[in-house]
């Protein structure tokens, strides 16, 4: 029986399990946290007794310090400390500098109102012009700059390249700071057993929290269980960077001795939690008069926040195996910043990295179209590969100059689908001057190899080599025949537990009713420092490894089969096996485990009555980095956007006419679910081109406190999602059992350029900035 979305009856009967429907033990004290009001403060002193004295327990970081004895570890070089809570001064706007503990969450926030913070406030740095033009006002002393991370990566022989080419063209771009905003904020239950920690929290996984937590509490990853519940209210990346929570949370019932929950509010979420670099950025093109690239230079600064806080600076390197985008260019330098401002820290966000470097990418395709007075879409065409030599167990790739993998795929097939529209829309523009049309051509990296935060280092002073991406399943056969299946990750309403239930189903030919899932983090099973629900890694990783899991059962099944039916030789079809020379003799996965957990006694000597499986699967075209090449995704995918627009001539509304995606994931497992994904995320990457920031004043101080502040779109803002379309496309990527690249990613990583493109062809004018809000627009309007 075909299950749509097994996952959904939970959710719309409302069965659910979120972070704040976990039961929560017997003496629980509820934790509310002090936070920083200024930007940037010295902490003269912190005065807790007005807590104390009616009744409530306070912690600020004399006591913390007690418990939390070592700072976060950076992937910079820069000499700098990361605590969960503020050292010697606040760094940013709502910086935790103290907890208190009550016996309900409202007293508790109450009672936090009482502590008395003296701070002598301090010059904020704010943007990152501030930041890299030096000077002795330094967010961390001990780093001597606010440019905490400085590389430069070179491919070929750039210089002369640029030297030679008839043509460059230089754009100068800025990609705005914007939040993931999930439904569900963070929540944290952290209790002491013994010796030993327990902590629920609503995390992306098991990752590296574990790793961070052990650490910071100088605790043996022995002594700490880390769980979630079932469900995982959203997160688009930004649970990841919940471990500072977990550790407070987790350092507060240790010096209490009591269970302690936090549930973070809106605001806190808002102004505290995590969201995607703002990215100033410049690239140049050198190019032949025929349109053809020659080299490309890219100078990226990455605004971080107050903290380069774990797995930061990776925004900046996320792309580096794909800087070429999906053109045929061999020579490129990217000289890469990561700079401190006095705002939050940043961190994980759907796409991390990608539209602020599509971004520049692709307008800076757009200029150099523009000073050729070329068709965009032409100049696209005559860069793209074609030519895909190397060949690896059995796929062929296309090796870019940075070390990234490119499978084959039809480049020019997908774009020549989108021209149908495109020449359709730009003769519709010729009748009415204010439609704009605008493109954006780009490669999704899926699955992260966690060795390209290294390239945050020299070569040279690299410690260890790094290349997790791999995840455990496992499968374990009941007597009644049931696979009960376990992923140590996150259901964040994405279908894995559908997907996993017809793709084991369809391996073992049973029904997926015979299938149960569970996706949920519980570190006393199986695990690793890759494990978890981010980087579109499920269906070209945990698939695979369910699959290769089923089959390895299965495989179990047949020997177990062989030896009660007693031949040498079974064969297999629709969750039965019987004998060849005699296919009335069938034994089913039902009767077969029955009989292998009532009476193992009696199984032949050599033959395993163990029915569970456990698969690691580690992608084999991840690698560690060799000096600064590295395929930085397991996998790549091709994507084609295009974005219809008109500008309104006298409210300057920017209406969505038309939106087209053709993309090619690999091999599709569930229709809907990939539709789904696609439509979502180039909604939310229109939000992020039109209507969302998440903004400072020039005093540092956040802009956006609320829901309304953020001006996300409403449902009548989505209304033009009735004229979107999706065109897939399917070429098996036979390199992974499962065949299939990441997909969730990718809408995100092309419509905020595709809109800045359309809006750019409509005026006649660069848009080199985003959000575009009206006095962009008006600006550029009265330049056109």
């Amino acid at each position: 029986m075909s299950v749509h979305y097994r996952e959904g009856l939970r959710a719309v009967t409302g069965f659910t399990q979120y972070i704040d429907d976990v039961p929560t033990p017997r003496g629980t004290l509820h934790m509310a946290i002090v936070r920083s009001p200024y930007p940037h403060a010295r902490i003269k002193s912190i005065d807790l007794g007005d807590v104390t004295s009616r009744g409530g327990i306070a912690y600020g970081p004399m006591e913390l310090f007690k418990v939390i004895k070592n700072p976060f570890p950076v992937a910079v070089k820069a000499p700098l400390r990361y605590y969960p809570f503020a050292v010697d001064k606040a760094r940013f706007v709502g910086e935790p500098v103290a907890v208190v503990l009550a016996s309900d969450p409202y007293k508790a926030v109450d009672l936090a109102e009482m502590v008395n913070v003296d701070y002598e406030p301090l010059k904020p740095v704010v943007t990152i012009e501030d930041a890299v033009k030096g000077g002795d006002n330094l967010i961390h002393e001990s780093a001597g700059s606010n440019v905490v991370m400085h590389r430069v990566t070179r491919f070929g022989d750039v210089d002369a390249e640029f030297r030679n080419a008839p043509v460059v063209v230089k754009t100068e771009v800025y990609y705005h700071r914007h939040l993931a905003l999930p439904l569900e904020t963070y929540g944290v239950i952290a209790v002491k057993r013994g010796d030993e920690l327990d902590i629920i929290a609503n995390s992306q996984g098991p990752m590296l929290q574990v790793y961070f937590i052990s650490r910071a509490l100088s605790l043996p990853t022995s002594k700490i269980h880390l769980s979630s519940p079932r469900d995982i209210g959203g997160s688009f990346g930004s649970k990841y960077q919940i471990y500072p929570y977990m550790t407070l949370a987790a350092a507060a019932s240790i010096l209490s001795g009591r269970p302690v929950k936090w549930v973070e509010s809106r605001t806190e979420s808002f102004i505290a939690s995590s969201a995607g670099s703002a990215r100033k950025g410049e690239v140049e093109l050198a190019a032949d008069r025929d349109g053809r690239i020659r080299a490309i230079k890219m100078r990226l600064y990455d605004d971080e926040g107050a903290y380069p806080r774990p797995p930061e600076p990776g925004a900046l390197f996320r792309n580096h195996g794909n800087l070429n985008g999906p053109y045929d260019v061999r020579t490129i330098e990217v000289e890469y910043y990561a700079v401190l401002t006095n705002k939050s820290p940043t961190g994980l966000n759907r796409a991390y990295g990608s539209p602020q470097f599509y971004f520049a990418l692709e307008r800076g395709m757009e200029e150099l179209a523009r000073e050729l007075h070329m068709d965009p879409l032409e100049i696209r065409h005559r860069n793209l590969i074609t030519q895909f030599p190397v060949v690896i167990e059995g796929q062929r790739f296309y090796e870019t100059p940075t070390g990234g993998l490119y499978p084959m795929q039809n480049y020019a097939a997908a774009l020549e689908l989108l021209a149908r529209e495109y020449k359709k829309w730009m003769a519709e523009k010729e009748r009415d001057k204010y439609i704009g049309v605008g493109l954006a051509t780009f490669i999704e990296p899926s699955v992260t190899n966690l060795g390209y935060v290294d390239l945050a280092v020299d070569p040279k002073e690299r410690e260890y080599p790094h290349s997790g991406a791999g995840d455990y399943v496992t499968l374990t056969l009941d007597s009644s025949g049931v696979v009960h299946v376990f992923v140590n990750g996150s259901n964040e309403g994405l279908g894995h537990e559908t997907s996993l239930a017809e793709a084991i189903a369809g391996e073992l030919g049973v029904d997926q009713s015979m299938i149960s899932v569970e996706s949920r983090i519980d570190t006393s099973h199986p695990w690793s420092i890759s494990s978890g629900s981010y980087s579109s890694r499920f269906a070209p990783v945990v698939l695979s490894a369910a699959i290769l899991a089923a089959r390895q059962l299965r495989d179990k099944l047949a020997k177990l089969a062989m030896a009660m039916l007693g031949i040498a030789d079974v064969k297999y079809d629709r969750g039965a096996f019987y004998d060849p020379a005699n296919p009335s003799r069938k034994m089913d996965i039902r009767r077969i485990a029955a009989a292998a957990q009532w009476d193992p006694g009696s199984l032949p000597k050599g033959v395993d009555a163990n029915l569970s499986v456990t698969v690691y699967y580690q992608p084999p075209t991840v690698k560690a980095a060799s000096g600064d090449k590295i395929n930085s995704s397991a996998m790549y995918a091709f994507q084609a956007h295009l974005a219809v627009v008109r500008v309104d001539p006298i409210s300057k509304d920017v209406k969505i006419l038309k939106y087209v995606v053709i993309h090619d994931s690999g091999k599709m497992y569930k229709k809907e679910f990939v539709d789904g994904q696609i439509r979502g995320g180039v909604f939310q990457g229109i939000a992020a081109a039109l209507y969302e920031e998440l903004a400072y004043g020039g005093d540092g101080q956040p802009m956006v406190l609320t829901w309304s502040d953020y001006e996300s779109p409403s449902l009548g803002d989505a209304m033009w999602m009735a004229n979107m379309e999706v065109l897939h496309m399917e070429t098996p990527l036979e390199i992974f059992p499962s065949k299939a690249a990441g997909v969730g990613e990718g809408p995100m990583m092309g419509s905020p350029v595709a809109i800045a493109n359309a809006v750019s062809n409509a005026l006649g004018r660069p848009i080199n900035k985003l959000p575009l809000r009206l006095d962009d627009l008006l600006n550029a309007w009265g330049d056109s």
